[in-house]
């Protein structure tokens, strides 16, 4: 009962703050700054995405399961993920938005914070930052949900395929290409946009080749231990579910 009442409460407070948030900035926006706030709101989405992306590929690359604290907790998951890519579609709402909604709630609590404290001249001093933020937060919270849509061919609602089909989050099409061999692009699962300048550049190669040089840490370690229960899942799965080889 408890961590459901936890979970209903911080999905609620995370939608409340939404609407706190961009109704001010509605209130607050000038209309002749509205290119400006299309930039920003872009670049929100663009942050957005960007950390989606820079979250799975730490958690997929660097570190092994016994990892103090994230190994079990948030690794595994990821792994496993590639073993059994459908398994988190089965979670409930609450799994899939409790947690999202307690770590961008408290993101979101600042922009919300400053619309209610600050004059209206310092709104306007910071309105772009303010809107970059929320916009940012707002929507790093539906990743979770925004991912189990795009393991879905059916059962996605129809607002939400044309979502999809507008590049506003991420679609089954551009994120099965990161469940192939060998797994190392298209990272970023809020709305993809990030992927593509990313990916252009080879910025996640790039990134561990720099860590690997200052640090002596090796990328993808216990990647066997991984493969090989890839490989024991694949052969057990063949022919009676949809999983990852059949992409």
């Amino acid at each position: 009962l408890a961590p459901r009442l936890v979970a209903l409460v911080s999905i609620s407070v995370f939608f409340i703050l939404n609407i706190i948030a961009f109704s001010a900035l509605y209130k607050h926006m000038q209309i002749e700054r509205l290119p400006a706030i299309l930039v920003t709101t872009f670049a929100g989405m663009l942050v957005a995405d960007f950390g989606s992306g820079f979250v799975h590929w730490f958690m997929e690359t660097w570190g092994t399961i016994d990892t103090p604290i994230v190994g079990r907790a948030l690794m595994v998951p990821f792994r496993e993920h590639h073993i059994d890519p459908l398994a988190f579609t089965r979670s409930t709402f609450l799994l899939a938005w409790s947690y999202p909604c307690i770590v961008f709630g408290s993101l979101l609590a600042i922009p919300v914070y400053a619309l209610l404290t600050f004059t209206p001249e310092e709104i306007q001093k910071w309105y772009h930052f303010i809107l970059l933020i929320a916009v940012a937060a707002a929507l790093s919270a539906t990743t979770n949900q925004v991912h189990k849509w795009s393991h879905l061919r059916t059962g996605v609602p129809r607002w939400a395929k044309l979502l999809q089909k507008c590049h506003l989050i991420l679609s089954f099409d551009h994120h099965h290409i990161h469940h192939r061999p060998p797994y190392m692009v298209k990272y970023c699962i809020t709305n993809g946009l990030a992927n593509y300048p990313l990916d252009l550049i080879d910025f996640w190669n790039k990134l561990e080749w720099v860590i690997e040089k200052l640090t002596g840490a090796k990328p993808r370690q216990d990647d066997m231990r991984w493969s090989k229960k890839f490989y024991q899942f694949s052969q057990l799965s063949e022919g009676k579910s949809y999983h990852l080889v059949k992409y």
